[in-house]
């Protein structure tokens, strides 16, 4: 693979060394990259990058506007971890749409967690309800048993009443005297 000093890349991409310096300088997490021995060279993909952002600057596009772009278009590719170059960018201050960015997406992520509180809040809300309508509903469930055992009673007592008035009509039918109809009482000691 064939690596490129910033005085190549100059030549290739037709720009100043004073103009190549302040797009490195602002645009380096999307500029692939290698540091040997202190020394920076860039990858052959960084000609496209560089000839992207020349493109955009030609079109008045804002470094914020153009970072985006290359964000969108996952350009990004050095062999530097990405923790180290934003700690890099942090340290040169070189990335203030960088730290917005990351600022906004923290802002947006602390909204986020603040409705997802809320929703479970309300979820908790309509959980405690509805544990309180089951154990009513449980409730309920016991008095209609009881009621059932109640009525089940309260037909075999009406059996039972029946089967006692059917002997006495019995009995009374079996002591009645028969040419005069009346009832002959009978006293047990």
């Amino acid at each position: 693979m064939e690596l490129l000093t910033i005085n190549g890349l100059c030549h290739i991409v037709d720009v100043s060394k004073d103009t190549m310096l302040v797009w490195m300088e602002d645009f380096n997490v999307y500029i692939p990259k290698t540091v040997e021995e202190n020394i920076t060279y860039y990858h052959p993909e960084a000609i496209d990058v560089l000839n992207f952002i020349k493109k955009c600057k030609s079109e008045d596009y804002q470094n914020g506007q153009i970072s985006e772009m290359l964000a969108n278009r996952n350009v990004f590719a050095t062999t530097e971890s990405p923790l180290e170059e934003i700690q890099n960018s942090i340290d040169e201050g070189s990335h203030k749409e960088n730290i917005l960015t990351v600022m906004q997406t923290i802002g947006k992520t602390v909204s986020n967690v603040a409705i997802q509180e809320k929703e479970i809040q309300e979820l908790k809300q309509v959980q405690r309800e509805q544990s309180k309508n089951l154990q009513l509903l449980q409730e309920q469930a016991k008095v209609i048993n009881e009621l059932k055992q109640e009525i089940k009673a309260l037909k075999q007592q009406q059996a039972t009443m029946s089967v006692y008035e059917a002997k006495k009509k019995s009995f009374a039918n079996l002591f009645r005297d028969r040419g005069t109809g009346t009832l002959t009482q009978i006293h047990l000691l």
